[in-house]
């Protein structure tokens, strides 16, 4: 059987990297039909000596420098981005510190709809009993938690153009962008912002599971007889090449899920 890698601890690059990232916090709001507020937080004071945030219609390359703020130093600061109109656009910081170290954040895009779950209190955010449903007009799709529902949502942002909207903090509607093709990506797994395979199962070590996977023409690619923790990463180099991919997951030998995934270019 092919060789899986599981990326069970979050990958260390060095700090000359162009792609690493620090703790500089950045969030993407959209405040009117045709602006969009980028904010963030620095935590490391006056040691940030140069600050630039950055526009780009694809979510890894041709980022131009929209805005360079005075005070880069500030612990939060904001700036508003007009759209014209496009929603499709990637933000990212990139920031320069004092001893040299330089790093850009995770590009995030500009989504339509309105999420009021970034508002959720901490302590709430932390009780696995809190759930999030996500529903069309007819049926429900899921109920996660919260740690779920942010790793569905930028499924969602990501790799759709459907629209998910807060009706308060645990009520979500999605919107399909075609409503003669409603495919929702799954909440167990899914491919990452950085286009890695998620694998997200609350209830691993207490179940059975087994995973299969196809490519586009449903060939057999692989299998993992045994998912070993709740959560863990495959690596998307496994998949040899971008594009659409399927699963079975099953339960028990039953199938308990048949969904797809994608894999974006440039990876």
């Amino acid at each position: 059987m092919k060789k899986i890698f599981l990326l069970l601890i979050p990958v260390l690059f060095s700090k000359t990297v162009l792609h690493a990232q620090g703790n500089l916090n950045m969030a993407i709001s959209k405040v009117a039909d045709n602006k969009v507020r980028i904010e963030w937080r620095n935590p490391y004071g006056d040691s940030v000596v140069q600050l630039n945030v950055q526009r780009s219609w694809d979510s890894l390359r041709n980022f131009m420098t929209i805005f360079v703020p005075l005070s880069p130093e500030l612990p939060q600061n904001g700036y508003v981005d007009g759209t014209d109109g496009y929603n499709a656009r990637y933000y990212r910081i990139f920031y320069v510190l004092a001893d040299g170290r330089f790093f850009f954040t995770k590009s995030k895009k500009n989504a339509t709809g309105s999420d009021f779950t970034s508002e959720i209190p901490e302590d709430k955010a932390a009780d696995k009993n809190f759930l999030i449903v996500i529903h069309d007009d007819d049926t429900v799709i899921a109920q996660l938690n919260y740690e779920g529902y942010k790793k569905f949502r930028d499924s969602i942002v990501n790799y759709t153009r459907d629209t998910l909207y807060s009706l308060t903090d645990a009520d979500v509607l999605i919107r399909y962008y075609n409503n003669n093709i409603k495919w929702i990506p799954s909440t167990h797994i899914f491919t990452t912002t950085d286009g890695y395979i998620q694998v997200y199962l609350t209830d691993a070590l207490q179940k059975n599971y087994r995973l299969r996977f196809y490519d586009e023409s449903h060939k057999l690619l692989f299998t993992i007889q045994h998912i070993p923790q709740p959560q863990f990463l495959l690596d998307k180099t496994d998949f040899l090449h971008a594009g659409w991919f399927y699963f079975e997951l099953l339960e028990d030998n039953k199938v308990r899920e048949r969904n797809k995934f994608y894999i974006p270019k440039d990876f």
